[in-house]
């Protein structure tokens, strides 16, 4: 009954892993065309705003560089040889401006290495489809026009663009020289785009919107979780919603069963508020949080250059934050502000903004155990340097708070084997009464204290705590190239040689392993070969699951299982009280169906 039970968990494993690889939540809705927006009357006749005076509008089309509807968003290669870029700095990042779109060309992390071992910093937005934070839908004043530098410091800088019409654009720039430590302000970027009228007519403005930079995948990305951490997202006051490369791609697992669109997209629009927009990969995101509301937003793929090694292109992902200002009246201005964070993707950092930024750690529904293991980890690894170390006292802490749970489990485990003989003795017996061999059954558990669900009940618990810590895990940027015994980088696969092109990983080898070894020690009560087969399939069915999966994950399940194997042991060394003497036997029916009347103890004769 254990093992059965213990079956049906790992199956639920298996299918909540399946679950978790082809279910996206459903894509926001697309705007429908958009029609001339309908102004409500006013109750009082004198609160009605004057009437505006009929003005040409902008045309509002692509910019000069930009991809239709239809069209892929594609990487810029190289930018114009009359291009100017200056710099702003601090002690984490440095803030490469360009003149072109008056955007922010690209953001070098200081603390963080491009590539394992090297010198050159990660680059945020260095393959980009446009600078981060240039307009889009604005003909121009987008990417492809060159913006005059005013002023210029190493923590400030101003541009400004002026039009035909008297429009002029100032775009500034502000970090903080000093930030205090582990705030967002380390990665924190003060943006403020102003639109000012400068004639003496109203002038129209498009519906534009300010691009937040292009999200890459990183190189541990594809082997060890895919594409779902790559993609736009934004919040809208209620909740954050994911738009991943998936949507863009089309057809996937779920497709022919309507889940899913076939078709490929080249954009995604909507017309949600939105608080807050970013667009992220698995360790890094830009976050740009608006003073005041957007309306709307669009996400593109973005195809990437191919490099010289690889046999397939790459995609990205780019998205912007849309606005709709309408006019400017003789004189006036309208300011567009917003902070952009540009860094890691770190919850105890996050954690400090004040409109749910931390949503785009993506955690899922359990959310609150990947912040509460996360906050732990990050606890000890400040007493003890190193993630590895961290990962297994994690695993300690959290097999300690489990252990009451999964010790009962693992004596009920015990207790029935006692009980694989009766059992079988009434299966026999009762072959032909289902009915009364369920009612023995129960006394028989009843008389040894065994749980028929106790083996299935642990793993029930220790599921969200899995897949929470195998959420936090996958997207902790703290374990990026953070290395433990052979392992070289946690978050990647412990790969240690290649054979005709086929990576060899030591942890989830050695996972597989103590997980067949945990299963050979847990008692049974049933002889059945196909539940026994069954039961030994699943330690390669996980290890191959996992097999490409970081090293972090792998090495929190195999300390896990040394540590269950470590408790059967004790347990089975422990001499059992539990009193087995039979239960009183109930009679049988009498053949009429009566049961015989049971005999009566004399009564003893009254004293006088």
């Amino acid at each position: 009954m254990d093992k059965k039970n213990t079956i049906i968990g790992i199956t639920l494993l298996v299918l909540a892993f399946i679950l978790m690889f082809t279910y996206q939540p459903p894509t926001p809705e697309e705007a429908p065309e958009r029609e001339p927006r309908e102004e409500r009357e006013p109750a009082d006749p004198a609160e009605a705003p004057p009437p505006a005076p009929e003005t040409e509008p902008r045309e509002a089309r692509p910019a000069p560089g930009e991809p239709r509807p239809d069209e892929p968003a594609v990487a810029r290669e190289e930018y114009p040889e009359d291009e100017e870029r200056v710099e702003l700095e601090n002690e984490y990042m440095i803030v490469r401006l360009s003149n072109y779109g008056g955007g922010v060309r690209e953001v070098a992390l200081k603390r963080f290495a491009e590539t394992l071992g090297a010198d050159e910093r990660y680059v945020f937005n260095r393959e980009s489809f446009a600078p981060a934070l240039a307009l889009t839908g604005f003909s121009g004043a987008g990417a492809e026009t060159a913006f005059r530098l005013e002023e210029h410091s190493s923590d400030r800088a101003v541009y400004v663009l002026e039009l035909e019409d008297g429009l002029q654009i100032r775009r500034t720039y502000s970090i903080e020289p000093d930030p205090e430590p582990r705030r967002p302000a380390d990665y924190m970027i003060r943006h403020e785009t102003v639109l000012i009228n400068t004639g003496g007519e109203e002038i129209s403005l498009p519906r534009f919107g300010i691009n937040l930079g292009t999200a890459i995948p990183d190189d541990t990305q594809a082997r060890a979780v895919g594409p779902q951490f790559m993609n736009f997202g934004f919040y809208d006051g209620d909740g954050a919603s994911f738009i991943g490369m998936n949507k863009f791609r089309g057809g996937g697992p779920l497709s022919w069963i309507g889940l899913r669109s076939g078709e490929p997209r080249n954009l995604i629009e909507g017309e949600d508020p939105v608080v807050w927009a970013s667009v992220s990969n698995r360790f890094f995101t830009s976050i740009a949080t608006l003073d005041d509301h957007g309306r709307g937003y669009e996400a593109r793929p973005v195809e990437l250059p191919l490099r010289e090694e690889e046999r397939s292109p790459r995609q990205g992902v780019t998205g912007s934050v849309r606005f709709d200002l309408r006019s400017l009246g003789a004189g006036e201005e309208k300011v567009i502000g917003m902070d952009y964070y540009t860094g890691p993707k770190e919850y105890r950092r996050l954690e400090h903004l004040d409109d749910r930024q931390d949503l785009v750690m993506q955690f899922g529904i359990f959310g609150f155990l990947s912040k509460l293991l996360l906050v732990m980890m990050t606890g000890i690894f400040s007493f003890l340097p190193n993630y590895g170390v961290a990962i297994i006292c994690t695993t300690l802490i959290i097999k300690g708070l489990l252990w009451p749970l999964t010790a009962k489990a693992a004596r009920s485990s015990k207790r029935m084997m006692k009980i694989s003989e009766p059992m079988k003795e009434l299966r026999d017996k009762y072959k032909d009464n289902p009915q009364k061999m369920q009612q023995e059954t129960m006394k028989l558990f009843r008389q040894y204290k065994v749980n028929p669900l106790g083996g299935c009940l642990p793993i029930l618990v220790q599921l969200p705590i899995f897949f929470a810590l195998f959420r936090m895990l996958q997207s902790a940027s703290e374990l990026r190239f953070e290395g433990f015994l052979w392992v070289s980088d946690l978050s990647s696969a412990d790969t240690v040689a290649e054979v005709a092109g086929f990576p060899i990983n030591i942890m989830p080898v050695l996972m597989g392993l103590t997980m067949f070894l945990q299963m050979r020690m847990m008692p049974t009560a049933t002889a059945n070969p196909m539940q026994q087969k069954i039961f030994m399939f699943m330690p390669p069915v996980i290890t191959v699951m996992l097999y490409q999966f970081s090293a972090g994950l792998t090495l929190y399940w195999t300390v896990n299982n040394l540590l269950t194997i470590l408790q059967q042991f004790l347990i089975n060394r422990q001499k059992d009280d539990v009193d087995a003497t039979p239960l009183p036997a109930e009679e049988e029916p009498a053949a009429g169906g009566k049961q015989k009347p049971k005999r009566k103890k004399p009564k003893g004769k009254r004293k006088r």
